[in-house]
């Protein structure tokens, strides 16, 4: 298989220098780490926000609005993680469909999620942004160091995302028909949402695995953890992936809208490897697109459009079951 530099370099902002060393501290509050199994389910209640939006900037063709908003689970968020920031990215004319955009690993900004916003921008989609627990702004490690540091970090990011990723996309059907949606990590999170929402929502993981296990001890990244910091590899791999697998949506029963869903994956992707996509797709009865000779790199910067097209198609597939 030929691994283009690209993907070499991917996930997003994924370098080769420390900030690219996964787990550096260890496993961490091992309090958190059932949180892996302990994920939200389509009987949690679905918490509302009541952002205070700024002023909307005009731009051609869109617009868009900022807010800071308390997280609806900053009772478990270290005090510079329990602030959200947002972003409403809306089409000139206003939009009757709403895309909640979740972020890749590594992804600290709005910036590639910004573009996404855009692209749907034109096609009559408007989008909601937000940082995530641990994240850009509301990182608990402000160094130049690697955001999530230790395994159990990565369970409270990933729950507190999941559980704002809900909250998100309630606001979103407030403002229209909402959807789900977002790359690699995000992807991911994105199929969490909407595997534990029980009104319809659109959704698109795209190069998405069905959960975190497989990602971070089979395929490319496994090689970036700092195993010693774990206890070596011996010890550390069969507990991290028993940890992680907790956390896969395959424990999850599909929803009504699940079928409606529209997944890509990259056929050369070694990151996030199609057959864990083709797994999330069979559990939901869902279409999955392989785009061919596509690594993770590849997918994101060069097929962007085909990923904007599987979104837009996952609104039109709701639609039409609802």
């Amino acid at each position: 298989m030929t691994v283009h530099l690209i993907d070499r370099l991917a996930p997003i902002g994924f370098r080769l220098d420390r900030r690219s060393r996964v787990f550096v501290d260890g496993w961490g509050d091992e309090r958190h780490l059932s949180l892996f199994g302990e994920g939200l389910t389509a009987a949690d209640p679905l918490p509302r926000l009541s952002p205070e939006w700024s002023r909307k900037e005009e731009h051609p063709g869109y617009r868009v609005r900022r807010a800071a908003i308390t997280s609806p689970v900053a009772d478990m968020l270290d005090p510079a993680a329990r602030v959200m920031n947002l972003e409403w990215f809306e089409p000139g004319q206003g939009a009757e469909r709403v895309a909640v955009i979740l972020p890749a690993w590594n992804d600290e900004t709005f910036d590639t999620r910004r573009d996404f916003a855009i692209r749907l921008a034109s096609r009559g989609i408007s989008s909601l942004l937000a940082d995530i627990p641990l994240y850009g702004r509301r990182r608990v490690h402000p160094d130049a160091g690697p955001a999530i540091r230790t395994v159990a970090d990565f369970a409270v990011m990933g729950y507190g995302a999941v559980a704002e990723g809900r909250a998100l996309v309630t606001l979103a059907g407030e403002l229209g028909l909402a959807g789900v949606t977002g790359f690699s990590m995000g992807g991911n999170l994105a199929a969490h949402v909407s595997a534990t929402l029980p009104r319809p929502v659109a959704t698109a993981p795209l190069a998405a695995s069905h959960g975190p296990g497989p990602v971070y001890t089979e395929a490319a990244l496994r090689r970036a953890i700092a195993w010693s910091a774990l206890g070596g590899r011996a010890e550390a791999e069969p507990r991290l992936r028993a940890v992680l697998d907790q956390a896969s949506v395959l424990e999850l029963p599909p929803m009504a809208h699940s079928p409606a869903a529209v997944l890509v994956a990259g056929e050369r992707d070694g990151f996030v490897p199609p057959d864990l996509s083709r797994q999330l797709a069979a559990h939901w009865g869902a279409e999955l697109r392989i785009v061919h000779r596509a690594g993770h790199g590849i997918l994101l910067w060069r097929h962007r459009s085909l990923l904007v097209d599987a979104i837009a198609d996952s609104f039109d597939r709701l639609v039409d079951r609802l």
